[in-house]
């Protein structure tokens, strides 16, 4: 009897041993296993993420959206004004999607300040990420600053603006949207921003010389029109100026209500800087 018991024994002992290393095989296999999704996700993670070195848009779709915003301050704004400018265009940068490129443009007496500067897109702010797949300090070092420094840097000087004589502000307008690469042909959510106090001074239309919409439509600068602005969003943050010297200061908003139109925006949205 004694002799069937250790038999008995030694067959649970080996039995025994032969389930733990099973369980410990398997083990090892579920966290290779693990090791190697995350590693996958990760990297996966990375692609969706990366982001061109110069430009900051997403490698792997460009853009997703984009906007021009439009200097014309050729007079200074006032410390409030200024604040309060500040304050919407910032708001305008925290609402915009992830990947939302923007360009910069200013109304000058002079053709050759006109343009658009370097594009770049928003990227991840560090709030938006996980510390599992992104080096956080990376992404917050990244959005302050290559995005949101030279972006500042830009607003501030051409906030700081000095007087001009002549306010071409259809002209800069034209030449922001076309110097920003893409912006014709983008298929994705387009928006303007026009900072200014719309009273357009050019040899093309004047309404110091009393000129409005009418006025234009019928002369011959009317078919230098680009039209093709369709469907784009449209936001204009008003200085208040005096316009003392304009006849009827309506006629103003109706002009560029009618200037938007005709170029196919969306109904622009209108906002007041004053200071008062």
């Amino acid at each position: 009897m004694a002799r069937l018991r250790r038999r008995r024994n030694a067959r649970r002992s080996r039995s025994g041993g032969g389930s733990s290393i099973i369980l410990y095989v398997l083990g090892a296999l579920v966290a290779v296993g693990l090791l190697g999704a995350a590693i996958y996700y990760r990297s996966q993670t990375e692609q969706e993420m990366a982001v061109d070195p110069q430009t900051l848009c997403p490698e792997a779709t460009g853009p997703v959206a984009m906007t021009a915003i439009l200097f014309d301050l050729t007079d200074p704004l006032s410390q409030a004004q200024s604040k309060q400018l500040l304050q919407l265009i910032e708001k305008e940068i925290t609402d915009a999607p992830i990947g939302t490129q923007f360009t910069l443009g200013v109304v000058s007496e002079r053709p050759q300040t006109w343009g658009a500067t370097a594009p770049l897109c928003k990227p991840r702010s560090g709030s938006d990420v996980s510390t599992l797949t992104q080096n956080v300090r990376i992404v917050i070092e990244r959005y302050e600053q290559q995005f949101l420094a030279p972006l500042h840097d830009n607003i501030q000087s051409m906030i700081s603006s000095t007087g001009a004589d002549h306010s071409p502000i259809m002209e800069a307008m034209q030449s922001l949207i076309a110097d920003t690469h893409g912006y014709l042909t983008f298929v994705g959510p387009r928006k303007v921003i026009l900072i200014s106090d719309l009273l357009q001074n050019s040899d093309a239309m004047s309404f110091y010389r009393g000129e409005d919409w009418q006025s234009f439509s019928l002369s011959p600068d009317f078919q230098r029109l680009n039209r093709s602005l369709g469907e784009v969003d449209v936001v204009v943050f008003a200085v208040p100026r005096n316009v003392a010297k304009i006849k009827d200061p309506r006629v103003v908003e109706d002009f560029w209500l009618h200037y938007f139109d005709a170029q196919g925006t969306r109904l622009p949205t209108f906002k007041t800087i004053g200071d008062l």
